[in-house]
């Protein structure tokens, strides 16, 4: 019997341990983030036919870094020529 109510004790002391995680502040929209982030967050919206290399080194070649801000990364792909 003590051993349930410690298994039941441990389940809903980790569920609020995930519970707050998830509840933690969210990111920024000026924070920084990789390239290979923004295009995870993005690659649904990209055409299958634009390579996630070739945008890259499109982006490299009009000066972006390895990081910037969603809002950079979403202004370049529109100057690759793919609306989101």
């Amino acid at each position: 019997m003590a051993k349930k109510q410690k298994e039941v004790d441990l389940a809903a002391e980790i569920k609020k341990m995930e519970d707050a995680k998830r509840k933690a502040a969210p990111v920024a929209k000026n924070a920084l983030v990789s390239y290979d982030s923004w295009y995870h967050q993005r690659k649904h919206k990209i055409p299958k036919q634009h390579r996630k290399e070739i945008i890259q080194a499109d982006f490299k070649a009009r000066g972006m870094k390895d990081s910037g801000t969603v809002q950079e990364f979403d202004k370049a792909l529109e100057l690759y020529g793919v609306k989101l």
